[in-house]
């Protein structure tokens, strides 16, 4: 295309130049000398409409190649979802909670398909004026059941700290010492999950280590939301 716009412009000089006559006599070497700086600042103006068109071109070509998408950041996800949980802001949650899957609610690091509840985003944000005692499960060692109120579970298996520790990521998963079996791959195949690690204290052989996932997956419309909040413990 810059070639044939190139072509183009000099057509149209050399058109002017064949248009301008020569005046004879002794004036003739001054004009052949008028009429070549003429040309030499057409040709230069050309060349500079060239290189303008040439630049406007690859503008036009680069906005029309289709950008890929940017991965999401799961631990961004978890970042915002986490002060929302300790605060129990579950309004604002809510809009984190996945449109078509819910989210589950799992009080140890097996995710129980069969007993682990599963509540909509439209029950989640009524989580603060909810009373109702649910059935979560069965304690681990005195498979006693866990029948507490939102408010209650929220504070023991979700929020709970260790004294003086801060909720931070579990980088490496060899210190946490769980004897649970981990099967969020096998109950989320497209799922994936941010992990949240209290280590424990020293008075407890650090056996009182506490971990919060996060679990995530992709909506209809490709968007990621929270389907899985998951507790875990050290467990006899």
């Amino acid at each position: 295309m810059n070639k044939k716009i190139f072509s183009l412009l000099i057509v149209f000089i050399l058109t002017l130049t064949g248009c301008v006559a020569t005046a004879p006599g002794s004036n003739e070497l001054e004009q052949l000398r008028q009429q070549n700086q003429l040309l030499s600042d057409q040709l230069l103006a050309a060349q500079e409409q060239i290189n303008t068109l040439s630049t406007q071109i690859a503008i036009l070509e680069n906005a029309n190649v289709p950008l890929e998408p940017a991965e999401p950041s799961f631990e961004g996800l978890a970042a915002e979802i986490l002060p929302l949980l300790q605060s129990q802001d579950f309004a604002a949650l809510a809009s984190f909670i996945h449109p078509e899957l819910g989210v589950r609610i799992s009080p140890y690091g097996y995710v129980n398909v069969d007993k682990d509840l599963v509540f909509t985003r439209e029950e989640v944000s009524a989580f603060g004026s909810n009373q109702q005692i649910y059935l979560w499960g069965m304690q681990a060692g005195s498979g006693m059941d866990i029948s507490l109120t939102i408010s209650e579970y929220w504070t023991e298996y979700v929020t709970s700290q260790t004294p003086a520790q801060e909720w931070g990521l579990l980088l490496d998963p060899s210190r946490k010492a769980s004897n649970t079996i981990d099967n969020f791959a096998e109950v989320y195949p497209e799922g994936h999950y941010v992990e949240y690690f209290q280590p424990g204290t020293e008075e407890y052989g650090y056996l009182d280590w506490q971990s919060l996932r996060l679990g995530f997956q992709q909506s209809g419309d490709g968007t990621y939301y929270l389907m899985a909040i998951i507790h875990d413990e050290w467990t006899p």
